[in-house]
């Protein structure tokens, strides 16, 4: 009677030992897949932020070189339109 039980024991042991063994790979594995997605698109992300950056210094850029050509335009003008009139 007794080595019934404890091969009772033992076989129910086992089988949630092989039970709880695929609870653990199936939840590490999700672990991965779900790690492996964040950095994915983590990186996407950052891979955006990066080129909105980009493209909002270029604006800013081609904003200031437009004024100051603008600004040397009329300036230049300006000098140019004065010195007509002291000529005349």
């Amino acid at each position: 009677m007794k080595s019934r039980k404890l091969l009772l024991a033992a076989t129910v042991l086992a089988a949630l030992s092989q039970a709880a063994h695929a609870d653990l790979a199936e939840v590490g594995h999700d672990i991965k897949t779900t790690t492996k997605s964040a950095a994915h698109k983590t990186g996407h992300a950052a891979k955006e932020a990066g080129h909105a950056t980009a493209n909002a210094a270029r604006k800013v850029g081609h904003g200031i070189a437009n004024t100051a050509r603008h600004g040397y335009q009329a300036v230049k003008h300006a000098f140019h339109h004065d010195s007509d009139h002291e000529h005349s």
